[in-house]
């Protein structure tokens, strides 16, 4: 049996022992630097130095393992048939085993405090086999930068050595696990470098085995994390469902008809109603910032794809929701995501459609007579002028309280503001004394709710009794005597939409799916390109061959169609400030939607108050929830309750619109400035979004931190609820006078209701909201270290937005010392290779983990 192991004398070469099975040694040989088996050639390593202690207890391990095993002779083998075992460095530590269901795993030591294994025991060749390959397709393979997506079965190494069989067959589309060369750290390192990748792979704990691992961190962790909130919502609204359905008597009611959730007070139903709006606004906000969550992973393009687009001269966002990648990526994953953003914004509408507050009163009818009419005058209650269809009785009372002055004296101003086609369920009845004068006739005119809109309100009484060539105006009317409603007109009601709550519950189903489609059918060694540093690390392993020598490379060269030139550029340093990292499609659309919703809210506020006036009985604010007499607007009789909800609630399209973009704003600002932070002077790891490796870091955030998104969710969720209290129904149950032809008897309206105060409180968040993005973008871009000092500009921001292409350009290090773990090191960007081309010197910028040199306003670039 032969075993190579490192040389005591001078770290540097090996020496190869061939031991008899009676543990005699019969040759030692020492091994020149990658002649092990034809392996490129190794690194010197610094920690060679070992114990005698240490090397009689490996001699001793192996001769135990050595002991009755049958020398094997590997097919194709080019150097030698007897069975071999590669030691690494017995300094570097033993790693926890992944522990996995029905793979088959290469037999290893597993149990050594001292050494572990360097490799899986499997020969190149061996793996090959298992793959399908032969010589011409690996042959291919390095052509094509080691790419063959086409296989269906993969033989994996999961970070740590072992080795696994992975089926691609249950794969979600687009992700699977050959993503062109991003998952390829380790396969040629020496023994320091593979030390330095495996503390990301389990010497440290990010990467501990098993499926809970794959879920500790990066995307799969903040979609579990969605998912679990999915479920949570879905739950909660089942059983609210349920319930519903078991206190409706049938049950099939709840689905055709509303369902009384409180009924008392006004005040108290005002507190349940504030708490119910409140909850189904962080619902949905919470909602629509996990679909948010997930599109972008789901937009994130995978390395096969990026490289795909860029052969065609095209170009994918990488780092931010983005629904330009929607026509480039999988068409699976495309259409998931966008049911799922679907699903979350409609969602936020039927939450705020769920329940609305109802009050009982009575419907107001308006009497036009003269002043005759209040000492007892005869009067005639015939068609011609008796619009409203009010009973002789109902008249008659009327006459009697006036005349004993049990009604409430108002000026006509107030009279006409109040009842002019206004909801008030204060009065119920109005006397309009006018000017007129008919001894044979007092009565001029009546009109009542159901004359002009059944479910609706009065149209104003000064039109109602000129229309038709009456000979009555608004100017004539001296004074009014209203009468207050004898009911209770304090007691209200919240009501549930019950069909539309067996909506949500359906609309919270295909979120659980998705997600759960999103989180458990995809590769567990599948590499999206979610993160800045994902793509880094995936072009530092693989360089992309369409961008090389083109290290400054912008946007505005890739608009241009201006790849692969490798002209030679000059980096002069600028003030760079956020609001460059946005394009101008994303800044005109944003500030579109911006405009309207401040442009509507605004609106709606001066409406409210131009209707006010100094007579009015109003108050000039009312509270949350609570609309004015003149803030109140009809709907047509055949618009049920449920249709006036969800009118009432469509304005939360419009915010949930602009969270999407502000978050995605915000978004591209972020990572910019992460890229610009690599050329600050100071190294960083790269942050990646799935097992991180050496001093890789992970998160569960993708691009925006954690603080800025959750205070944009919380700050979003308060504008949701004040919207709500802002725009709302305004139901009614109305009881007619006790006349044998008036009104019927009982009736519904419902009209949309503005509260004054939440459309001002909104108008000054959703200002606030604007000032605060645009003074973020008015910051400035870390700067950068240059030959000259600090310079006011850095040459990694990306400007106009992200760019697959802007980023690919910038990764392209050949340096023959840089390590083969490059990606999993600190990182600096800036010259690494110094050059002349035409007498003139030429540079080259890149990534690198060795330190570079700073740039200079004197040389060129390329």
């Amino acid at each position: 049996m032969e075993v190579v192991i490192s040389s005591r004398d001078d770290g540097v070469s090996e020496v190869m022992q061939e031991w008899t099975e009676d543990e005699e040694v019969t040759r030692i040989r020492r091994m020149r630097s990658g002649e092990w088996m034809g392996s490129s050639p190794r690194k010197p390593t610094h920690d060679r130095m070992r114990s005698e202690a240490s090397s009689a207890h490996m001699r001793n391990f192996q001769s135990e393992k050595a002991k009755g095993r049958q020398t094997v002779n590997w097919p194709f083998a080019s150097v030698t048939s007897e069975t071999t075992t590669v030691m690494s460095n017995p300094a570097m530590p033993d790693f926890p085993l992944r522990r996995r269901r029905q793979t088959w795993q290469t037999p290893g030591i597993r149990d050594s405090d001292i050494f572990s294994v360097d490799g899986s025991i499997v020969p190149d060749y061996v793996r090959n086999y298992i793959r399908g390959e032969t010589p011409e397709s690996l042959a291919k393979k390095r052509k094509n930068n080691g790419r063959l997506a086409e296989r269906d079965v993969e033989y994996n190494e999961d970070g740590m050595g072992h080795s696994r069989l992975q089926s691609r067959a249950g794969e979600l589309g687009g992700f699977g696990a050959d993503d062109g060369g991003h998952s390829t750290i380790g396969s040629d390192m020496s023994g320091d470098d593979r030390r330095h990748l495996m503390r990301g792979a389990g010497g440290d704990g990010r990467g501990s085995g098993g499926s809970w691992g794959s879920l500790a961190g990066g995307w799969r962790a903040g979609v579990s994390v969605n998912l679990l909130i999915a479920f949570i919502v879905f739950a909660g609204s089942l059983a609210c469902f349920i319930v519903a359905l078991a206190g409706s008597r049938p049950a099939k009611r709840l689905l055709t008809n509303e369902a009384s959730i409180f009924n008392g007070s006004c005040t108290e139903a005002s507190g349940v109603s504030y708490g119910l709006h409140a909850l189904v606004n962080v619902l949905g906000l919470v909602g629509i910032a996990g679909a948010n969550y997930v599109f972008q992973v789901l937009t994130s393009p995978t390395r096969a794809e990026v490289d795909a687009a860029h052969a065609k001269k095209q170009w994918l966002d990488i780092g931010i929701p983005s629904v330009r990648n929607l026509g480039r990526i999988a068409p699976m994953r495309s259409v998931l995501a966008l049911v799922l953003v679907l699903v979350a914004v409609a969602s936020q509408v039927i939450y705020n459609s769920l329940i609305f507050t109802s009050q009982a009163g009575v419907g107001y009818n308006l009497v036009f007579v003269t002043e005759s009419f209040l000492t007892g005058a005869p009067f005639s209650n015939a068609t011609s002028n008796n619009a409203g269809r009010l009973g002789r009785l109902d008249i008659l009372s009327l006459q009697d309280q006036a005349s004993r002055n049990q009604l409430v004296n108002m000026t006509a101003a107030d009279c006409i503001s109040r009842f002019s086609g206004n909801f008030d369920t204060e009065f119920s009845a109005a006397l309009f004394v006018t000017r007129l004068d008919d001894p044979s006739n007092s009565l001029v005119q009546t009109a009542s709710p159901a004359s002009a809109v059944r479910f609706g309100v009065n149209p104003v009484a000064a039109k109602a009794v000129t229309a038709d060539a009456a000979p009555i105006n608004p100017d004539s009317v001296q004074f009014c005597l209203a009468r207050r409603a004898t009911t209770d007109s304090k007691t209200c009601t919240v009501v549930l939409n019950g069909s539309l709550l067996g909506l949500v519950v359906l609309l919270n189903l295909v979120t659980l799916v998705v997600t759960a489609l999103v989180l458990f059918r995809t590769s567990r060694v599948s590499r999206p390109l979610v993160t800045l540093g994902d793509s880094l690390s995936s072009f530092l392993q693989v360089a992309d061959e369409t961008t090389q020598g083109s290290c400054l490379m912008s946007k505005t060269d890739v608009l241009q169609k201006r790849w692969g030139l490798r002209e030679i550029k000059y980096w002069v340093p600028t003030a760079q400030y956020w609001f460059q990292s946005a394009s101008l499609p994303r800044w005109v659309f944003i500030c579109s939607i911006w405009t309207v919703m401040t442009g509507l809210t605004a609106s709606a506020l001066a409406m409210n108050l131009s209707r006010k006036n100094d007579s009015s009985a109003d108050r000039p604010l009312t509270t949350l929830g609570v609309a004015s007499a003149t803030a109140v607007f009809p709907l047509a009789s055949d618009v049920p309750a449920l249709g006036a909800c969800l009118i009432a609630a469509l304005p939360q399209l419009l915010l949930a619109v602009l969270y999407l973009a502000t978050n995605s704003l915000l978004t591209t600002f972020y990572l910019s400035h992460e890229s610009a932070l690599y050329a600050s002077g100071t190294p960083m790891p790269l942050r990646v979004s799935y097992q991180p490796q050496g001093d890789q870091t992970t998160s569960l955030y993708l691009t925006l931190p954690r603080p800025l998104s959750w205070g944009l969710c919380a700050g979003f969720g308060g504008m949701g609820f004040l919207l709500s209290q802002s725009v709302f129904v305004v139901g009614a149950k109305l009881n007619g006078m006790t006349g044998g032809d008036s009104m019927e008897a009982s009736s519904e309206m419902v009209g949309l209701g503005f509260s004054d105060t939440g459309l001002l409180v909104l108008l000054a968040v959703v200002a606030v909201l604007g000032a605060g993005v645009v003074g973020m973008s008015l910051r400035r871009a870390p700067r950068a270290t240059t030959a000259e000092g600090q310079a006011p500009g850095n040459p990694l921001v990306l400007e106009a937005g992200s760019c697959s292409a802007v980023i690919s350009a910038r990764c392209h290090n050949t340096e023959p010392d840089e390590p083969s773990d490059m990606a999993a090191r600190k990182l600096m960007w800036g010259v690494v290779s110094p050059m002349f081309r035409n007498d003139m010197e030429v540079a080259h910028c890149a990534y690198s983990s060795r330190g570079v040199e700073r740039l200079g306003m004197t040389t060129g670039y390329s």
